[in-house]
């Protein structure tokens, strides 16, 4: 597991850095409604996982728990096998709608004014295809996780992440900003990347034997009230976290849009370094409850928090102090960073609470219960839907920003203790006093005396400003480190 949270770290690093490396380059060289379609791009690629219905969780588990059983391998097999059936009947349908409605979204729901319509169309019928094409993917990709291969996983995403980024970035240089060549690029490296991640898992599984099957409605119907519990949460999931992004596509021109896709990347990038950890502890926790090690089960869970808190606290109180030096260091461009100054602090905020408030649903799902997940998703729909787009047509994007902050604070003090008390009694204020606390008002107290002593500014260097704010970061991340894991720090030294 320790070799599987440094890779996984290492790939997310790299597909992070990278992201923020080129990004600001696409905004350059293509132009702000360009990359606004870019960023509607990766919406529709969110919103994809909204139909899920919990087939890719439910396959990590189920490979996780039947890996290790011989007498099982038949399942294994047909299970992977029979969901891998559903996906593609899936993608074919909703890639489809998508493309044959390519000129209703062109002139009825993006606004643009440089762009030729030929070519936002003919743009809409590539993201279609892509992103149906990348969400079958998703499906082996679970896989290949949940055999504990993501040392592999992660250098076939440093692999991918070169072609899609650096790969594209050369390619719109030579094409003169070239919004079609990015898109059939995209679609080209996608198809690369199912291939060669379906053959993984493939080379993986087990021989099945003659019992195994292409399809079983058997099987469907057996993992199928825990697929639908994960499945609806999903649906939930994506619904809170995407609506404001699909209103403000409509409400916005694709320029400010483009702007906005500057928020929603810094935002997603920090769920992004909680993303490893998780990755690795989901399959070790629930094979350890199933062994019936649920104190150790309980320790990797409290220690991955406290890794997840040292490293994605830093990262946020910085970004939300310093919003218009970062989004300028970042850019490069004065209007994107007095345009989102306003809003990216309450999204930042917000998605350091999100990495920390996601711990309680590690609990549920290693025991496999997810009936208090479904109630509260449900309740969060009735509450959050109506404040969101009231939210989104009424102010705007910060509307939407300080729906989102609100959201998420409420679910850490009153929904993360409660979910504590019915899965390990107990256990909150150990949590929130020893694993969570210590680095978060490390990094806060760094970061705030930063501000007092050094006058960060736009009217600064920009290398000079990259220098303070990453040493701001870093000198809180090493510190927070050092005070929430020193008992493990200790262990290793005094044995």
């Amino acid at each position: 597991m320790r070799n599987n949270v440094i890779f996984n770290y290492i790939g997310q690093l790299y597909i992070t850095l990278t992201g923020i490396l080129i990004l600001p380059m696409y905004l350059q060289y293509m132009g702000a409604e360009a990359y606004g379609l870019v960023g509607f791009f990766t919406l529709v690629q969110a919103w994809m996982s909204f139909l899920d219905l919990g087939m890719t969780p439910t396959l990590g588990r189920e490979i996780a728990r039947l890996k290790g059983n011989a007498s099982e391998h038949y399942r294994l097999v047909t299970v992977v096998n029979t969901l891998e059936c559903i996906f593609l009947l899936m993608a074919l349908l909703i890639g489809g709608v998508l493309f044959l409605g390519r000129n209703w979204v062109a002139t009825g729901w993006l606004s643009f004014d440089e762009l030729p319509l030929e070519t936002v169309t003919n743009a809409v019928a590539i993201i279609a295809v892509t992103v149906a094409v990348r969400w079958v993917s998703s499906i082996n990709r679970s896989g290949v996780n949940a055999f504990e291969h993501q040392v592999w996983m992660n250098l076939i995403d440093i692999f991918v992440t070169t072609l899609r980024f650096p790969g594209s970035l050369l390619l719109i240089v030579l094409t003169d900003g070239s919004v079609m060549a990015f898109f059939y690029f995209q679609l080209a490296v996608v198809l690369v990347e199912v291939g060669v991640i379906r053959a993984k898992l493939r080379s993986l599984m087990p021989d099945g034997g003659s019992n195994a099957r292409r399809f079983s409605a058997e099987e469907l119907r057996r993992v199928a009230p825990f697929a639908l519990g994960i499945g609806y949460t999903g649906a939930v999931w994506v619904l809170l976290t995407q609506l404001d992004k699909l209103l403000l596509s409509n409400i916005l021109p694709l320029s400010e849009y483009g702007y906005f896709t500057l928020i929603a990347t810094i935002s997603s990038g920090l769920m992004m370094l909680s993303g490893p950890v998780n990755k690795a502890i989901l399959p070790r926790m629930t094979a350890l409850l199933a062994a019936g090690q649920e104190s150790d089960m309980i320790r990797v869970y409290r220690r991955a928090t406290r890794l997840v808190v040292a490293i994605v606290a830093p990262v946020t109180i910085v970004i939300a102090l310093f919003p218009e030096a970062v989004v300028y260091t970042w850019t490069g461009s004065a209007e994107a960073a007095e345009w989102t100054a306003p809003i990216l602090p309450m999204f930042i905020l917000g998605g350091g609470l999100l990495a920390v408030v996601s711990f309680q649903y590690y609990l549920q799902y290693a025991h496999g219960i997810l009936r208090y997940h479904v109630v509260f998703n449900t309740v969060s729909v009735v509450i959050n839907v109506p404040l969101i787009t009231f939210a989104a047509f009424t102010y705007g994007a910060v509307g939407v920003a300080w729906v989102w902050l609100g959201f998420r604070a409420m679910s850490f003090l009153i929904w993360v203790p409660f979910i504590h008390h019915k899965f390990s009694p107990g256990l909150h204020f150990q949590w929130l006093s020893k694993d969570v606390v210590p680095g978060l008002m490390i990094a806060i107290l760094i970061a705030i005396g930063g501000k007092i002593l050094v006058d960060v500014n736009v009217e600064m260097d920009r290398l000079i400003l990259f220098a303070t704010l990453s040493g701001f970061t870093l000198l809180a991340m090493i510190t927070a480190m050092a005070v929430s894991m020193q008992d493990i720090i200790r262990s290793k030294f005094v044995g």
